[in-house]
């Protein structure tokens, strides 16, 4: 799964959408939902960026498939040491008429100098130069050669147009290959005779980016050395060609390089390393640009001498001379940069990890002492609240105990854990826990509060009294509640009997419609002065005698129906409430 240079762009996004997929289900604070929805996310995007990068793969292989069988048939008697150290130079032009003229038919070119690949259309350079640079094991295009015909211009916005579709393709270009291709520009002037020696080039190139500032002022000196050192037969046709060489030059620094160097429209310049110009034999264009600015500057029009009669197409030159300047690219090996770049996701995944673990063990630390915090603030008397409290706090002490005897889940590893240290705290407020007392289960009431001497009668104001026994029996409704009346010794012990479970019957009805129970819940029972709580011999005794208690017991009918056996039955015979039905 790689692109034709070599890079695995695919694996990379297969590896980056794992790296995400464990984040989230080892390590991400988040709900269930929200990591499926996000895995779902992350899996969608890098399917459809592998999709994306397969078919730009399949289309740079269909695109520069042809030239790199052209390029492997005219180098194949080379080794691959002279592939690797021979300039590979990518030829663009401003017109197709001038890429023509260069190469003729043919698709490369080579040469002493360097193997010259030509690219007619601009959305096609970045995929020749991804395509050269996998057929040189890594080590791209050296040079791209912008050979530019001055007296093909005629229109201002339409030479404009050109070099920004050609600079926007050079910056995909260097996005394609990863580094900065550097750029020759070569300027061709057509000139109706020439002298007796062929034009050679005048220009600069280096390993560093021109000085547009002192451009003119290089190649000037250049081109008076030229005409200078000419026999007197062809001085007068040297000079000629430099100075419209000169007036070349510095139509090129003010309309051409401007344009390509605007760094505003893109995020990158290009980088020119090398620039020159040279005269063609052809017919100059007296309509061009360049003749206009020419004569904008001198105030004069440069003559005629004569025509191309032939109608043969001008033979240009490769600037050859230009390319020796510009330092060879090394290989770049992609498999380094992609371990890279899988490392440094795999980085992103640990940082994210650890800052995901910081954030959810900070969390658990507070959750945890707020919780105790909320329990210890509770006052003894609020029972429910503290049992609820008490709850949530067993609940954070079973989790901490869970992790210190089944280990941390990773999303609390790295060495972020610091909840440990709450453990033994916890353990003591909980041990500090002292339950509420039960309720009663007996009210002892005053007979004399409730009733007069020898009667059975409630009292009028005796519901007063009697209003917390109602509470006790709603409150434990599921119980029986016997009423037993005691009497003192004073009298006949029948007759106490009697009055005893008189008013234990009296006090029944009255709690039964007050609390709206069944009377079938109640029991009753007269003990007389069988059962006395104090001595009968003083009137303090007598009076603690004289008593109604009421106690909650459990029914032992629902034992029965809960199928308790015969022994158990046995076990309540001797309450009382259990011999009422």
């Amino acid at each position: 799964m790689t692109s034709p240079t070599g890079y695995p762009y695919r694996s990379i996004f297969a590896w980056i959408a794992a790296l995400v997929v464990v984040w989230l289900a080892l390590c991400s604070p988040w709900t269930i939902g929200w990591n499926i929805f996000a895995g779902l996310l992350a899996v969608i995007g890098a399917a459809a960026a592998i999709f994306i990068a397969t078919r730009r793969a399949v289309a740079r292989t269909q695109a520069t498939q042809q030239v790199l069988r052209k390029i492997d048939t005219a180098l194949s008697g080379l080794p691959s040491e002279i592939r690797r150290n021979t300039p590979l130079v990518i030829v663009i032009a401003s017109t197709d008429t001038l890429l023509a003229g260069v190469f003729s038919a043919d698709a490369v070119r080579v040469t002493d100098t360097a193997i010259w690949v030509r690219v007619n259309d601009p959305t096609r350079l970045a995929h020749f130069a991804d395509a050269l640079k996998r057929w040189r094991d890594g080590q791209g295009p050296d040079a791209v050669a912008y050979l530019i015909d001055a007296d093909a211009a005629t229109d201002h916005a339409t030479l404009v147009g050109g070099l920004r579709r050609w600079r926007a393709a050079i910056g995909e270009a260097n996005r394609a290959v990863g580094y900065a291709l550097p750029v020759c520009v070569a300027m061709y002037a057509n000139e109706s005779a020439s002298t007796a020696d062929e034009c050679p080039w005048f220009g600069v190139s280096g390993v560093d980016q021109i000085d547009v500032s002192t451009l003119h002022d290089a190649i000037a000196t250049r081109l008076g050395l030229y005409a200078g050192m000419a026999i007197p037969q062809d001085r007068e046709a040297r000079a000629h060609r430099a100075a419209r060489l000169d007036v070349l030059t510095q139509w090129t620094a003010a309309a051409i390089l401007p344009v390509l160097l605007d760094s505003q429209r893109t995020s990158r310049s290009l980088q020119i390393h090398a620039f020159g110009v040279v005269a063609v034999e052809g017919h100059p264009a007296k309509a061009s640009l360049l003749a206009r600015y020419a004569t904008d500057r001198t105030k004069l029009v440069l003559p005629d001498r004569g025509t191309n009669l032939t109608g043969t197409p001008a033979r240009y030159t490769l600037p050859a001379p230009l390319i020796r300047g510009i330092a060879t690219q090394h290989a770049h090996r992609p498999m380094p940069r992609a371990l890279a770049h899988g490392f440094i996701a795999l980085v992103a995944l640990f940082c994210a990890a650890a800052a995901s673990s910081a954030w959810q063990n900070r969390n658990l630390v507070e959750r945890v002492r707020a919780d105790m915090a909320q329990y210890a603030a509770l006052a003894p008397g609020m029972d429910e609240a503290r049992i609820d409290a008490l709850s949530i706090v067993k609940r954070d002490r079973d989790q901490l105990a869970a992790y210190a005897s089944n280990g941390l889940p990773p999303r609390l590893g790295l060495g972020f854990y610091r909840a440990s240290a709450l453990l033994p705290g916890i353990n003591t407020l909980i041990a500090s826990y002292q339950p509420p007392a039960p309720p009663p289960s007996m009210i002892e009431l005053d007979s004399l509060s409730l009733f007069k001497s020898g009667s059975a009668v409630l009292n009028p104001g005796s519901n007063r009294v009697l209003v917390g026994a109602v509470e006790l029996i709603k409150a434990n409704a599921a119980k029986r509640v016997l009423i037993a009346g005691h009497t003192d010794n004073v009298g006949n012990a029948a007759s106490n009997r009697t009055l005893s479970e008189a008013r234990a019957a009296s006090v029944r009805d009255w709690l039964a419609d007050a609390s709206g129970i069944s009377p079938t819940r109640f029991a009753i029972q007269g003990y007389g002065d069988t059962r006395p709580k104090a001595s009968n011999e003083t009137e303090a005794g007598r009076a603690a005698n004289r008593r109604v208690e009421i106690t909650l017991v459990p029914d032992c009918r629902d034992d029965r129906k809960n199928g308790a056996s015969p022994e158990g039955h046995e076990e309540h015979r001797g309450n009382v409430a259990c011999s009422f039905n």
